[in-house]
């Protein structure tokens, strides 16, 4: 299953780092070569988040107005970085330990 996301917000501190994330992630498939979304994937079916999930470690969610989970990294998940790239690549690392899903080649960066 194809995998993308985006960002709700992205909070930096006054050195540019990036200190908070939100982000929701949503499943889809290519239609004649163009990605089409499918559904929002509520946290439940994030398996790379299962085991922080359980065992409460350091994973926060928030609720949008409509009730639907956000999840929130910080730099307790992803370090001291500046770039949106930076972030990108993280993302495509925890979505990568999900065997079922395949982040879309539209938000896969090399550096």
């Amino acid at each position: 299953m194809f995998t993308d996301y985006k960002f709700w917000y992205i909070r930096r501190d006054d050195d540019g780092f990036i200190t908070e994330a939100a982000v929701r992630f949503y499943e889809g498939h290519y239609v004649s070569g163009e990605y089409v979304r499918t559904k929002r994937l509520p946290v439940a079916e994030l398996t790379h988040l299962a085991k922080k999930v359980k065992d409460k470690l350091g994973i926060q969610f928030l609720n949008e107005t409509n009730q639907n989970e956000v999840v929130v990294y910080t730099q307790e998940d992803f370090g001291q970085i500046k770039t949106d790239d930076e972030l990108r690549t993280f993302l495509n690392k925890e979505i990568s330990k999900d065997k079922i899903r395949t982040v879309i080649p539209e938000q896969q960066w090399q550096p």
